[in-house]
Formats: C-alpha cells, structure tokens, sequence
C-alpha cells in the first residue's frame, strides 16, 4: 500500500490561530493549502461528515448502473466516474470539487483524450515524409493505412528466432494457443488484462491523490510525458501490428485474439467499448506500446512507496500485460520493450525536473494548510 503521510501534524499547527486564518484569506491562504494539501484533507469538518454518506450514495449508483450496463471500460465513461468519486472525496463542496477538477485533474483529462482524438490521425504524418506500403485493416479491404511492416517484424525474428524456430513470437504463440472459434480459459483471462490499461492509471492518480498528494503532480506530469512521447512518435513512425501483417500477407493469419473472445462470450459493455475504440484509433499506432508502458511507468513510479509483495505483483502484471499483447496479436515484443523504455525515459525524466525546479514550502504555508483542516 501507498505510505500515507498526510496526518502528520505539529502542535505549534494544530495551535494555529483562527484570527490568523481569516486575516489570510484574503491574501490568497486558501490557494496556499490547496497547493499543500489534498482537498481530501482540506475540506471543512462538516463536509468530512458527509464523506461517508457521498461514498456510499455513489457506490449504490455505481452497483445500479453496472447491472444493466456492464462494468465500465470506456475511458470517457471512468473519467466520469472519478470525478463523481473526487465530489464523494470532497465531501459535496462543489467550491473545492471544481477548484480541485481544474487544479488538478483538467491536464491530465485533457492530455488522455487529446491523445484519444489525435491518435487516429498521426499516421498522416509520417507517410508525408516516407514511401510507405498501403495496407487493409479489414478483410473487406474497405479500409486502409500506409504503415511500416518489416522493421519491427524483423526486430522479433532476431530476437526471439532462436527460441522460436524462426518463427516470430506472436505466430509461434498462437499456433500453440489459439483455437479458432474455441475460446480457452486463458482468451478468457487476458481480456481483464487488456483492459486494465483504461483504468489503472486513473486508480493510481485518485489513489496519490488521496494518500500522497505531494507526488500527485509529478505522476500526472509523468503520464502526460509518457502520452505524449508516445504520441509523437506513433506520428512519425506508423507501424503495423501482427494482426495487420497478417491480413496483408507479410505474416500467416493473425488473430485479434481479445476482439474474438468477446463477440464469442457476449460481454456486452466491454465487446462495445472495444469495437468503438477500434473505430476511431489508429490502427498503426503500434511502436511504442502504451499499453505496455504505462504498467512498466507505475512500477518504476511507485518502486519506493510500495511493499516487496506489491513490487512482485507489479511484475508480474507487466509480464501478464506482455503475453497479452504478443499472444492476442496486438503487438510485437519490441513494441513492448520500448514502451519500457519511453516509461523510464518519462518517470525519471520528470522527476529530475521536477528536482531541479522545486521550491521548498514556506513554515507559514505548513502553518496554514495545517490549521485549514484541524477543527477549531
């Protein structure tokens, strides 16, 4: 679990005097304790009161809503969610909610659904600058993209050939694995772990939100970085996946293997969001995988907050993240590696920013973030 540091506090603080609180408001205190503070602790102790009453309200909503509609997986149906569970957290104080939604939240929201929109179009600008082949992303031919193949292909071959015959990783899986029109137990475990890529960065920012907001910040600047370098070069360097080499012939049949095990079991909510989100993205946004950083980035972010047991099971999701991809045909394994390597190059580099510009808290900064959530 996350070290929680957030109760800690002096008794010189916890003296402070109300006068002094008053004479500052005008002066801007309240901005200074929101910058301290998680509007989890800075809230008025009447709206702490009401905590348990939001939390539960919007539990018994959540539970009515999932029973006919499904477990949500869409990113725009989790963004709103959250930020009903951030209203919950601020205890119904609409003034804090909205100050912490746009303080807080509004880059991240806005970057993770710039990305969302603009994905779709990145691969138009790399083929201004590259001869690239033209390639079908539907056996009806009704659609197509201009994406590299070979390079990434080629990557997996000399890496993994030895072990695989030759044979790239993706192919020499599913030639062992894959039952077509047979759904196995493990197409059926894999699909939870794909998806968990929608929901786990915004589990982790609500959690350091709540219990270590002074990382808050830097993990939203990190998974803004980490986005955006993506981004870019999914712009630069349009790359075909397995799936798609497959159906123009540079690989044997490739199957989604994901997209198949829901329209052969019928979940409903998840089969929808997934053919929705294969609509609109990009079909070439393949090199890096983000779908492989962003668990690699919580890991490396989160390696000193967290216990050995934590540590093992992030591992080990990676790992299970990894096999889903390359065994579902969504992804080379050097895709994979390099989302590692653009999460590293996102986590540390924005932690050294941030070390280099940071501004060490005032005492009367500490004084009155700590006075705004002791009851007087």
């Amino acid at each position: 679990m996350l070290r929680d540091c957030s109760r800690e506090a002096s008794s010189e603080a916890r003296a402070f005097p109300a006068r002094t609180l008053d004479r500052m408001a005008g002066r801007g205190a309240t901005d200074v304790a929101v910058r301290a503070l998680s509007p989890w602790q800075a809230i008025s102790p009447e709206a702490k009161a009401r905590r348990k009453r939001w939390f539960l309200g919007v539990g018994v909503l959540f539970v009515l809503v999932s029973i006919p509609f499904g477990f949500p997986t869409g990113r725009d149906v989790i963004t709103a969610w959250v930020l009903l569970l951030l209203l919950a957290a601020c205890g119904g104080e609409w003034r804090i909610w909205r100050r912490s939604v746009t303080h807080d939240w509004l880059p991240l929201i806005a970057v993770l659904f710039l990305y969302d929109f603009l994905r779709g179009a990145a691969d138009e600008v790399g083929r201004r600058f590259v001869d690239l082949p033209e390639l079908i992303r539907d056996e009806a031919g009704s659609r197509t993209d201009f994406a590299h193949v070979l390079p990434q292909l080629r990557a997996d071959e000399i890496l993994f050939g030895w072990f695989t015959g030759g044979q790239v990783p993706t192919v020499w899986l599913q030639d062992r694995l894959y039952v077509a029109g047979d759904v196995q137990w493990y197409d059926i475990v894999i699909v939870p772990v794909y998806m968990s890529h929608f929901i786990v960065p915004m589990a982790l920012a609500v959690a350091l939100w709540l219990t270590r907001y002074d990382l808050f910040r830097r993990y939203v600047w990190t998974l803004v970085v980490l986005t955006l370098m993506t981004l870019a070069t999914y712009a630069a360097f349009p790359a075909a996946p397995p799936w798609m080499a497959g159906l123009n012939g540079y690989l044997p049949d490739v199957a989604r293997v994901t997209s198949e095990t829901l329209q052969a079991t019928g979940i409903g909510t998840i089969r929808s969001a997934v053919a929705r989100g294969e609509a609109y993205a990009n079909a070439v946004a393949a090199v890096p995988s983000l779908h492989s950083g962003v668990p690699m980035m919580v890991l490396l972010f989160t390696w000193q907050l967290v216990r050995p047991v934590s540590r093992a099971l992030l591992v080990v999701y990676i790992l299970a993240m990894t096999f889903t991809l390359t065994y579902g045909g969504e992804h080379y394994i050097v895709d994979a590696f390099l989302g590692w390597i653009y999460a590293a190059v996102a986590v540390y580099g924005v932690a050294w920013l941030f070390r280099r510009r940071h501004v060490p808290p005032t005492a009367d900064d500490a004084e009155v973030a700590a006075a705004l959530v002791t009851p007087r």
